[in-house]
């Protein structure tokens, strides 16, 4: 069987940031997730920007289909990590916001990543790791084709 030397290497580098997590808070259900963790830093950013978060907009941020996005907030409401408010303007419409608990864990999510960036990116220059975001994004855009 052809195992894919990229694929096999994203793959292999996800678990891994995945478990680095599952250190840092804990594996238990009641923990942020990596892909949790993102989504409440991405919700954390469009707040601050005061931009209003969809269902839609996490599913266009992260590649991600409607029904795991929907059930991922199903779980993250349940924990009380966010809340789904209708809108005004379209009854159909839930907008996503942040609880204060999950914005005070946003503060250790963030230092969190960025420890982890750090490891990742440790002994590369900025041109490599411009590089490499390159390359990845152009896997991405081949992979959505």
């Amino acid at each position: 069987m052809f195992r894919d030397p990229i694929g096999y290497r994203i793959k292999t580098l996800s678990n891994m940031m995945k478990r680095n997590m599952e250190c840092q808070f804990g594996p238990r259900n009641d923990r942020a997730t990596l892909m949790q963790g993102w989504i409440i830093g991405f919700l954390s950013d469009r707040e601050e920007k005061g931009l209003e978060t969809f269902q839609k907009d996490i599913e266009e941020e992260f590649s991600i289909n409607r029904s795991t996005t929907s059930e991922m907030l199903k779980l993250m409401t349940k924990r009380g990590m966010i809340q789904r408010l209708p809108v005004a303007k379209d009854a159909r419409l839930k907008k996503i916001v942040l609880t204060d608990e999950s914005r005070a864990i946003n503060q250790h999510i963030d230092r969190t990543l960025r420890e982890m960036h750090a490891r990742l990116t440790e002994g590369l220059t900025e041109t490599e790791i411009e590089s490499f975001i390159v390359v990845l994004d152009k896997l991405i855009a081949n992979a959505e084709k």
